[in-house]
């Protein structure tokens, strides 16, 4: 049996509240029941993507799509799971947040500060050339007209006689001529075409010169001043040369309303100044990259009490960052500007898409998250911003005040000669280590760190990073006192004991090749105590003494000439060991018969647990290079089993590298791999030790063994 149909009701926009989300999703789950035309399939909505892993429930605005496609001020006439009204909504707050009159603000809802910027390099383009859309006509018109004139003088050259060389010469100089007015003209048009970007190098936004490269617009970047502000200097000698060098191409000027690292805001006003000075024709726009503190800028005031932040300072787009301030849960922004500049730049749009009715599109994605506009607008509201700006107000100075109280105890910490509070809400001082740099999620710059201070930086917050910078910076001052608590010495007899131990616990603890086989303290005993015997009485070798009388680290240096011999029946264990560095070692000793003397080999290095991080084991491994180039040895040779250690090879301006051997393909007796799974690589150097020894002279080390003369 049919079941009685009844016409399908279209639930109005207008029906509901803005701020009534639970009507919204009414309407908008009555839409999305009867959605046939658009080539979306709602899969969420449906329940075939479950969403609830991600804490998204069924049944709620953030599981239905909602798409606003282009100009938030013309609704689809039948793609409607969209929600333009709140985003209409949303530009009429910053309308009157900026100042601007009633129905004077156009832009939208971005996905971020890149996307801000990238709509607004785009509008100043093509408003700049709307502007002058009268002289390109002209241009276009005279070329048409020169190039008419070319064919005519090159159609009269043709009927000279080829012996009238005056008539020739003179028609051939006309030509010339009018290939140079027609490049002109060209030149000219190019630059009407071309608008140039002035903005300050290194801290505009990464976003400026690539959206530039993407638009085909001329970059020019501006030196800075201390803080991180543009150079208004720097600025008028490029805007001087640019009205010299290109006086029709028109002027953007990115001016940056808080830099990431700084929070530096450029002098908007002089700018605008400086743009009415220079330029011979007045053909300009200036964009203000608000990102973070773009949305807070009428509460902190740096340009004083401004009515209208487009009209009294002259600037025609803002872009913001929602994500930053105030804390969208997803990126997303919005782009600004005033009507009569964005009518401007698409008066003479044809990017209207018929199949939603005929919107036209000035945006850069199309399609926008309809979701993010809700949250955005759900974010003004809840901080009161439709009625008044007196929560935003208490919450800036709140964030004030903290990072006023973080710098005042980094101060304490460093000194105010290492501490930096540029502006508002950022923090700069030493960096700290990486691992608390990780944990606080710290911007990092060369030798400094950021804290950007905002509402998730509680004074709790603040005091318990302060707390472990603090125990952090003690354990540096422990360790950098203990520095000073060891002298280096040549290895002795009476270093016997505790060279073994050291030498023993460090191989067996931590050395990658070692651990992978397993070998135990007892069996690696016996061949530490053989080679420390052995390296006594060459006197190549160094150890660090502590105030105990302890060595903390040592190296273990032999002449080439005379190299340690394993006995591997004392140590079986270490067989592989041993059959692997006779591996690394082939390039460099097979067939040689070393020169007593000249090289040394700085096979063993190790340094106490407690006493590593402070670059121990670089300074005693020099320690005995320089101790072997003073003896007259030319050159060293090491192998390297451990990553750490071969740091070292990066104190030698001459060195080259002999042999590498992964670990996990070296092959031993019986097609064995002992050491099958382990990452990392063994490694072989030679460098020189001596000034004015080169690398060539190394043959001058060794002879062949077969030219060697036996007995």
């Amino acid at each position: 049996m049919w079941k009685k149909s009844f016409p399908f009701r279209h639930a109005s926009n207008e029906e509901y509240r803005i701020d009534d989300y639970k009507a919204l999703l009414r309407y908008v789950n009555q839409l999305a029941a009867h959605k046939l035309g658009y080539p979306v399939s709602l899969l969420t909505y449906l329940g075939i993507v479950n969403n609830q892993i991600l804490g998204i429930k069924p049944g709620t605005l953030a599981n239905v799509l909602l798409n606003n496609v282009g100009d938030p001020f013309k609704d689809s006439e039948t793609s409607l799971l969209e929600v333009k009204k709140h985003e209409r909504e949303i530009i009429s707050i910053f309308e009157r947040f900026y100042g601007l009159p009633l129905n004077e603000a156009r832009g939208y809802v971005t996905t971020g500060g890149t996307e801000g910027n990238f709509a607004s390099l785009w509008w100043s383009k093509r408003y700049l050339i709307n502007n002058t859309l009268d002289m390109l006509i002209e241009k276009d018109n005279l070329i048409k007209l020169q190039h008419k004139q070319e064919q005519e003088l090159e159609a009269a050259l043709a009927k000279i006689p080829i012996n009238d060389y005056r008539s020739r010469v003179e028609h051939l100089q006309k030509i010339i001529d009018i290939k140079d007015a027609i490049a002109s003209t060209k030149n000219i048009v190019q630059q009407l075409l071309t608008p140039t970007v002035f903005y300050c190098k290194g801290h505009t936004h990464y976003s400026i010169p690539k959206v530039s490269e993407i638009l085909r617009l001329n970059i020019r970047p501006i030196q800075p001043n201390d803080d991180g502000s543009i150079s208004l200097t720097d600025l008028k000698k490029e805007l001087l040369l640019h009205a010299g060098a290109n006086p029709h191409s028109g002027v953007i000027v990115i001016a940056n309303i808080g830099t990431t690292i700084t929070g530096a805001i450029d002098d908007v006003p002089n700018i605008k100044k400086l743009l009415l000075e220079t330029l011979p024709i007045q053909n300009y726009t200036i964009h203000m990259d608000g990102a973070l503190t773009g949305f807070v800028l009428p509460i902190i005031k740096p340009f004083g009490n401004v009515e209208n932040y487009f009209t009294a300072i002259g600037v025609n787009t803002l872009a913001v960052s929602a994500h930053k301030y105030p804390g969208l849960s997803q990126p997303c922004g919005i782009i600004l500007a005033q009507k009569d500049f964005f009518n401007k730049a698409f008066e003479k749009s044809e990017r209207s898409i018929e199949y939603v009715g005929n919107i036209v599109d000035v945006t850069i994605t199309g399609s926008r998250s309809g979701l993010n506009v809700l949250m955005f607008h759900n974010a003004l509201r809840s901080l009161g911003l439709d009625k008044g700006t007196e929560k935003l107000t208490l919450m800036v100075r709140e964030n004030l005040d903290n990072a006023k109280y973080l710098y005042q105890e980094l101060v304490k910490m460093y000194g105010q000669d290492k501490v930096y509070y540029p502006h508002q809400f950022n923090v700069i001082f030493p960096r700290p280590s990486q691992e608390l740099a990780k944990k606080y999620q710290l911007m990092l710059t060369g030798d400094n760190a950021t804290i950007c201070v905002l509402t998730n930086a509680t004074r709790k917050l603040i005091n318990e990073f302060l707390k472990d910078l603090n125990h952090e910076k003690e354990s540096a001052m422990n360790k950098t006192i203990t520095k000073t608590e060891y002298t280096i010495h040549t290895l002795q007899e009476e270093h016997v004991k505790s060279t073994v131990e050291l030498f023993t616990k460090s191989f067996c603890d931590s050395e990658p090749i070692t651990r992978h086989l397993n070998v135990r303290y007892q069996d690696y005993e016996p061949f530490a105590r053989e080679v420390v015997q052995k390296a006594i009485k060459e006197g190549l070798s160094k150890v660090a003494i502590n105030r105990q009388n302890r060595v903390i680290a040592c190296t273990i240096a032999e002449d080439m000439a005379d190299p340690f011999i394993p006995h591997a029946a004392h140590y079986p264990k270490l067989k592989p060991v041993f059959a692997l560095l006779d591996e690394l070692s082939k390039p460099f000793t097979a067939g040689k018969k070393f020169v007593p003397g000249k090289i040394v080999h700085v096979w063993i290095a190790a340094v106490d647990q407690a006493y590593r991080g402070l670059g121990l084991s670089t300074e005693i491994d020099i320690a005995c290079v320089e101790g072997a180039a003073r003896k007259g040895y030319d050159f060293a040779y090491a192998e390297f089993t451990n990553p750490l250690s071969e740091k070292v090879t990066s104190q030698f301006k001459i060195l080259q590298l002999y042999n590498k051997i992964q670990y996990d393909d070296f092959v031993w007796e019986n097609s064995s791999m002992p050491f099958k799974g382990l990452e990392g690589a063994a490694a072989s150097y030679v460098a020189t030790i001596r000034p004015g020894v080169k690398l060539d002279s190394l043959p001058n080390c060794y002879a062949s063994r077969e030219h060697v003369k036996t007995d």
